[in-house]
């Protein structure tokens, strides 16, 4: 933890002591472990090392800290992000967002203003858990109270690609830059979508576009309320709509069958993504059976085929690979997990890339 950061933390607490008023919520997650991999390609050198690292969403680094602080009083209240995932004394710190918000005329209307995150209009996760609208911003939210569960507004934010041309920094440029969003739940389903629309001055490269984004999550619950422990829902994000840069555009989209048992807990992920010269179909199955209260063993395996003119010729498919874990939950707040992945990724019909990666993952969270 930096320095900044613990001024940080000791200014936000003395606030927190003497506005009783006010309620301060403070929670965070520390990820980290110990990590090794190996590389081998017949022909070439073997690559292999070993480091701190967590390879379950904890960035490319040793590992992950985050803090959230949620400061509230009335209708008003104030959310904070910190995130440091680079370890180095010269990395600088991340705020993933800080933004202050208001709830108006009955709950009917939400103002965000700051660093924004935790939109309503996201995709959501697993495989996707970016967001349209993160950037310093006015978000407006109206929930109107004569239709419950709808939530449909606007952000106007600043650019969110390199800018090339500051000359063209005009206030029409940046309106252009605006994200729509809707959002609706009912008892059968929930559905959320968010649109950018895209300037002129922020550009993919020097002479090109970065184009358009559109972001969806849909959520079935006539299954989920009838059957205990499965769901079904849909996610995806379509970059680079309108763009001049093909090398850009990505569409991706992904299915999810989830169920959990007091027993045991499985998942199926399936994602159809295309691009520039690419047409792949992912396939992801996970199982974990709870042999102790405490204790869980399974694997989750995947596999992803290539349909699009950069796919290997004569090869059926373009990577698998398999990943047996056990995980000990120590207590609700923490768990270890062994983890090892076995990976085949054919470069040639002669040659095949092999990955092995052992990972013993240590996670906190409060």
């Amino acid at each position: 933890m930096t320095r900044k950061l613990f001024l940080f933390v000791l200014v936000v607490l003395a606030l927190g002591g003497f506005v009783y008023a006010q309620t301060l919520d403070i929670s965070g997650e520390m990820k980290t472990g110990l990590y090794w991999e190996k590389i081998e390609v017949p022909g070439e050198e073997t690559w292999e090392r070993a480091r701190m690292h967590n390879n379950d969403d904890a960035g490319n680094s040793e590992g992950r800290f985050r803090m959230n602080m949620h400061l509230t009083k009335d209708t008003i209240g104030m959310k904070v992000r910190f995130q440091q995932t680079v370890w180095t004394t010269s990395a600088n710190n991340q705020w993933d967002f800080a933004f202050a918000y208001g709830n108006f005329i009955d709950d009917q209307l939400k103002v965000v203003i700051g660093r924004l995150g935790e939109s309503p209009w996201s995709a959501g996760g697993p495989d996707i858990w970016q967001e349209l609208d993160n950037q310093v911003g006015i978000r407006t939210e109206i929930k109107p109270g004569a239709l419950p569960g709808l939530n449909f507004g606007f952000v106007l934010n600043g650019w969110n690609n390199s800018n090339y041309f500051p000359e063209r920094n005009t206030l029409v440029d940046i309106i252009k830059e605006t994200v729509v969003g809707v959002a609706y739940t009912n008892e059968y389903f929930h559905g959320r979508l968010g649109y950018r629309f895209d300037g002129e001055s922020d550009v993919s490269s020097a002479d090109a576009k970065d184009g358009m984004e559109l972001m969806y999550r849909l959520e079935e619950r006539i299954i989920k309320n009838s059957v205990n422990g499965l769901s079904v829902w849909a996610n995806g994000w379509w970059k680079g709509i309108g763009t001049n840069d093909q090398n850009i555009v990505s569409y991706q989209n992904w299915l999810y069958t989830q169920y959990n048992h007091p027993d045991f807990s499985s998942q199926l992920r399936l994602g159809y993504h295309t691009g520039i010269q690419r047409q792949e179909l992912h396939t992801r199955l996970s199982f974990y059976y709870n042999v102790l209260p405490w204790l869980s063993a399974g694997f989750a395996g995947t596999f992803r085929v290539d349909f699009g003119d950069s796919k290997v010729k004569d090869v059926p498919y373009k990577l698998w690979n398999i990943e047996p874990q056990i995980k000990a939950t120590l207590n609700p707040n923490a768990y270890i997990a062994l983890v090892y992945l076995f990976e085949n990724e054919p470069i040639s019909p002669e040659r095949d890339k092999t990955t092995q990666k052992i990972n013993l993952r240590t996670v906190y969270t409060f």
